[in-house]
């Protein structure tokens, strides 16, 4: 989520340059839909309400069935409703990994524990999970080792899920993932500057477990400003969305031109933490490649809109079809 300084403080993908492939006619092929959804689900510390966050996880619940993913993203499920939400969601999602950084020891249910996990009282976890219809036969945990001090992601255990599932026989990874949000104009540099250090440790961790014979997908919220970030070149004339793609040898998809996954003209929940007339995307869905990994056929990414009486998040859910 794109906050102000505080924690709560369809073919055009092509044509967009989003680095997206139409699912191809292969023989053989398997087909999974994949969702990304930030549910904005915040902990007791920064919104100690309730009844709220009981009627939007509600709505999220709603929204999540209608669209039916094989597998689904969620980001920010921190609160004890988002818990709530998951345990409903395993009559048809029954196999989820543990919260990223609710745990720092394998003991938790991960088949491995990576990266700089902080058991410490005053730092929650990283609110980041993969439900699947499928099968997880591996589940790895990422804490990010790159972080901003100053900023509220500092006392998060932001990180990974990183997620083996076995459709019909055939293995492909899922990394879920929340990236590091800006908090406003001054933190703009060392921010993106801190994501793609993030996505980095990502790739290193898709390299030592995930064998190059099978392809990798990687869906969340990443907090890079897919229009904006256009005017933010690298000396290599890179805008920062082709920056990251870069980063894990891959292709980031989102919302086509003229939708926005954070858009506070139309999502007055959205509205509360961001200047007025704010509109970017920031929640993907793509495919990892590097080392002769088999990239996976990603279709043009397809925005959600809420169409509930409760709006449940702050974000509009991505949802995309994956062949493989």
């Amino acid at each position: 989520m794109r906050k102000t300084i505080r924690y709560a403080a369809l073919v055009l993908g092509v044509a967009l340059g989003l680095g997206m492939v139409a699912p191809a006619e292969g023989a053989g092929a398997t087909t999974l839909s994949v969702m990304s959804f930030n549910v904005y689900q915040l902990p007791w510390i920064a919104a100690p309400g309730t009844a709220d966050k009981t009627a939007r996880a509600a709505a999220a619940e709603r929204t999540i069935r209608a669209q039916d993913p094989d597998v689904l993203v969620l980001n920010e499920a921190f609160s004890a409703q988002a818990e709530q939400l998951r345990a409903r969601l395993a009559d048809r999602w029954p196999h989820q990994t543990p919260l990223v950084g609710q745990r720092c020891a394998a003991s938790g249910g991960w088949t491995t524990v990576n990266g700089n996990c902080s058991n410490s009282p005053v730092v929650v976890n990283g609110g980041v999970t993969v439900l699947s219809r499928y099968p997880i036969t591996e589940q790895h945990q990422l804490v990010f080792t790159d972080s901003y001090f100053g900023t509220s992601d500092y006392f998060s255990n932001k990180g990974a899920a990183l997620a083996r599932i076995v459709v019909d026989g055939r293995p492909v990874w899922v990394a879920g993932t929340h990236l590091q949000a800006d908090e406003g104009p001054k933190t703009l540099p060392k921010a993106h500057q801190v994501r793609m250090a993030q996505l980095g440790e990502i790739r290193d961790l898709v390299a030592k477990y995930a064998p190059v014979v099978e392809p990798v997908l990687i869906g969340g919220d990443l907090n890079i400003e897919r229009w904006a970030g256009e005017d933010r070149r690298d000396e290599l004339g890179r805008s920062q969305l082709r920056q990251g793609e870069a980063i894990v040898d891959g292709s980031l998809g989102t919302a086509p031109a003229g939708e926005y996954t954070f858009d506070a003209t139309t999502n007055p929940l959205a509205a509360k933490s961001v200047e007025e007339g704010y509109r970017d995307s920031l929640d993907y869905l793509g495919t990892l490649r590097g080392n002769g990994r088999p990239p996976a056929e990603v279709g043009p990414v397809r925005l959600v809109h809420h169409d509930d009486d409760t709006i449940p998040s702050d974000h509009y859910p991505v949802v995309t079809l994956i062949k493989y």
